[in-house]
């Protein structure tokens, strides 16, 4: 039997743990309200810390916090990259020149010029690009550049899978390594988490160069884990690049075992752009590796390789601006007939919402291709139809993509602007994760994008007002309840 002695100091130290527990979930619910976020965010927060005191300040602690991110990522800047920092000093010398000779680009000036100015990025005119969609032309294009590499390849992937694709690419970098090639692999380490020893020893074995970025090996909380690369680049000997929505799997060849199909968007680059392209992954491996790439063999000097404007614009935490949100704000917002977008999720803040529902008030033809069918991240697919009706009543047209599941991350304004790359229209994508995107001012490019949004209309089915209003009561739920969670994600 416990004495009464031990029951009253039991009892006093549960009493002084919840004590403490209440007093710490009350200090962390003042930071939050103090941090003056997003009123979604703070009250989501906040209900989590008041319900669930202990799971929510679990969660707060691994997730929630709101560092200095210039401090957290100080080293990540490539303007500090020697080779790169002389090439951007004579863009920005010759800047309007570059500007008033760009072809085609005096109503998108806005655009490119807030990129310049905060992402740190320039426009480019030497340049070819080819549109690659899905991983039946991406996948073999890039092993086909592998393949042709002499001096260095460089990867940066959120997801490599252990699987067929996964062993098909570790294959050819094996092989040029083993040539004396140059081979550097970063990879998310969430993301990736699942790629396995044997896979990562196998290609540090042959003389692969590989690292993590953010591995999860940390036991205690930490701000860094909230924070993910979700690039997706590859570089070749510094002539041709690649960057788009598709990671290394074999679903993201054919859809896997999850799906019939899967849509996805890549794009090819040669020329000047490259530089910035090179640069930004060289300093995402300087943080993650520590060495240093300076030499001036990664930032060759290329002859004419073509006509065309493209624009890099990187973005994340170790930016003061979210580049990629003020560039689609931006490009929504000066748009003067149509906007295509296509994005596997569609967490919106209320600036992009206003941007699209101002442009399709104002008569534009604004439309939105969306997955008809959920991946892995329910909460995120029900929270982004949680935005439908607000879009559908001020005219913007939204299509659910029914052949498969559809990941790419597009947007074309007027046969103007195309723009490719990693970030999804979400609030992760544009204020936590590290993306990378091309704004191409090609028209024909441009052009082509809007030809194949419309055919992938033809595999959609559009989202009714009237029909969606009725859904019901148990699918508002499922939005609703999604959307308060999804500023925690």
């Amino acid at each position: 039997m416990v004495p009464d002695w031990l029951l009253m100091i039991m009892d006093w130290l549960h009493s002084l743990a919840s004590l403490v527990v209440i007093l710490i979930v009350y200090a962390v619910g003042l930071v939050i309200f103090f941090e003056n976020r997003s009123p979604q965010r703070t009250l989501s927060w906040l209900l989590v810390l008041a319900f669930l005191p202990v799971v929510g300040l679990i969660l707060y602690l691994y997730f929630g916090r709101s560092p200095v991110r210039h401090d957290i990522f100080k080293k990540m800047s490539h303007r500090d990259i020697a080779p790169l920092r002389k090439k951007l000093e004579k863009a920005k010398g010759a800047s309007d020149v570059l500007y008033n000779n760009a072809v085609e680009l005096s109503d998108k000036e806005r655009l490119y010029r807030i990129i310049s100015a905060i992402s740190p990025s320039y426009v480019t005119l030497n340049n070819r690009c080819r549109v690659l969609n899905n991983g039946t032309e991406k996948f073999p294009t890039v092993f086909e550049a592998i393949e042709q590499a002499r001096h260095h390849i460089h990867l940066e992937y959120f997801i490599v899978n252990n699987d067929r694709m996964g062993n098909e690419l570790k294959k050819r970098l094996i092989e040029k390594a083993r040539q004396g090639v140059n081979v550097r692999f970063l990879y998310d380490g969430l993301g990736s988490r699942r790629l396995g020893k044997d896979y990562l020893n196998e290609l540090t074995g042959a003389g692969v160069s590989a690292a993590a970025f953010i591995p999860l090996t940390i036991p205690v909380p930490n701000t860094w884990v909230n924070y993910r690369n979700h690039r997706k680049i590859v570089i070749v000997d510094g002539q041709v690049g690649y960057l788009g929505g598709l990671n290394v799997g074999d679903e993201y060849l054919d859809g896997g075992d999850r799906f019939p199909f899967w849509r996805d968007t890549h794009l090819e680059i040669r020329g000047d752009a490259l530089d910035i392209l090179q640069g930004v992954f060289i300093s995402d491996w300087q943080f993650t590796t520590g060495e240093i790439i300076e030499e001036k063999a990664y930032f060759p000097d290329r002859g004419y390789v073509g006509n065309e404007p493209v624009q890099i614009a990187a973005s994340g935490p170790d930016g003061n601006w979210e580049a990629i949100h003020h560039a689609y704000f931006t490009a929504i917002a000066t748009a003067r007939e149509r906007v295509y977008i296509t994005t596997p999720y569609l967490i919106l803040d209320d600036s992009i919402a206003t941007a699209l529902k101002a442009a399709a008030l104002g008569g534009l033809d604004v439309k939105v291709i969306f997955p008809g069918m959920p991946d892995s991240h329910r909460i995120v697919h029900w929270a982004s139809r949680s935005y439908f009706a607000e879009l559908l009543r001020a005219g913007v047209k939204i299509y659910l993509y029914q052949k498969g599941f559809v990941h790419a991350k597009t947007l074309t304004v007027d046969s103007q602007v195309a723009v490719i790359g990693t970030a999804n229209m979400d609030m992760r994508s544009f204020y936590y994760s590290f993306e990378i995107n091309a704004f191409a001012y090609v028209e024909s490019i441009a052009r082509q994008m809007e030809e194949d949004f419309r055919k992938d209309l033809e595999e959609c089915t559009p989202v009714l007002l009237e029909e969606f209003l009725n859904r019901s009561v148990y699918t508002r739920f499922k939005e609703s309840g999604s959307r308060l969670l999804s500023p925690l994600l």
